[in-house]
C-alpha cells in the first residue's frame, strides 16, 4: 500500500510541470480594445475608441469624439459638440494572427456624424451637422496588450452648408464636393 501511494506521489510530481507549461503555451485571445488618437487633441477633439471581437475576425468599433476638449489650433474658434463613429471591421486572417484574431491588415465600412458649432472669423457662431459614410483600410498591431493601429480611407459627406472643411473625424474636400478623407493613428490596450 505504501508502494502504490509513494508511486503516485511520484507520477505527480513527473507529470505535473508538463500539464502547467502546455496550459501557459496558449495565449490568452484578447477581445476587446480601448484605443486613443493622440493626434486628434492638437485639433481641439479627444476621441476614445472601444472595439470588440464579435466573431472570428471580425468586430465592431465605436468612438466616442468631444469635441472642444484639446487644443484648439485656431484660438479663437472655440469648437464645442461631439462626434461619433460606428464600424464593422474584417480582419485579414494570417498564421501571424491565429492567437490574435484583432491583429492585422483590415477594411472597414463607417458611418461619422459630427454636431458642432464654432466661432468663424467673422464673430459669427455657426452650428454644423455632417455625416460621412467611408471605406477605411488599416492595420491593427498588437503585442501583447499593447495596440497600434494606423488607417485611412475615403467615402461621401454630407450635412448643413458650414464655412469649415474639417468635421472633426474627417476632412471634404471643399464645401462642394462630397468626397470626405479620414487617416490617423491609435495607440491603446487590449484586454
Amino acid at each position: 500500500m505504501m508502494k502504490a501511494y509513494l508511486k503516485n506521489i511520484i507520477l505527480v510530481f513527473l507529470l505535473l510541470p508538463s500539464v502547467l507549461f502546455a496550459q501557459m503555451e496558449q495565449p490568452k485571445m484578447r477581445k476587446n480594445e480601448i484605443k486613443v488618437a493622440l493626434l486628434s487633441l492638437a485639433s481641439g477633439t479627444s476621441k476614445v475608441t472601444y472595439e470588440r471581437l464579435v466573431y472570428d475576425y471580425q468586430s465592431i468599433e465605436l468612438t466616442v469624439c468631444v469635441i472642444g476638449c484639446g487644443f484648439d489650433k485656431l484660438k479663437d474658434s472655440k469648437p464645442r459638440g461631439t462626434a461619433w463613429r460606428v464600424a464593422y471591421k474584417f480582419i485579414t486572417p494570417n498564421e501571424e494572427n491565429a492567437n490574435n484574431q484583432m491583429c492585422g491588415l483590415y477594411c472597414k465600412p463607417e458611418f461619422c456624424y459630427s454636431s458642432y458649432s464654432y466661432n468663424h472669423t467673422d464673430g459669427e457662431r455657426l452650428k454644423v451637422d455632417y455625416c460621412a459614410l467611408m471605406f477605411v483600410i488599416g492595420y491593427d498591431l498588437v503585442k501583447s496588450w499593447f495596440v497600434f493601429d494606423i488607417y485611412g480611407g475615403f467615402g461621401y459627406a454630407f450635412g448643413n452648408k458650414s464655412k469649415s472643411n474639417y468635421h472633426h473625424g474627417f476632412v471634404c474636400i471643399d464645401q462642394e464636393t462630397p468626397l470626405a478623407l479620414t487617416a490617423g493613428f491609435r495607440i491603446g490596450v487590449a484586454f
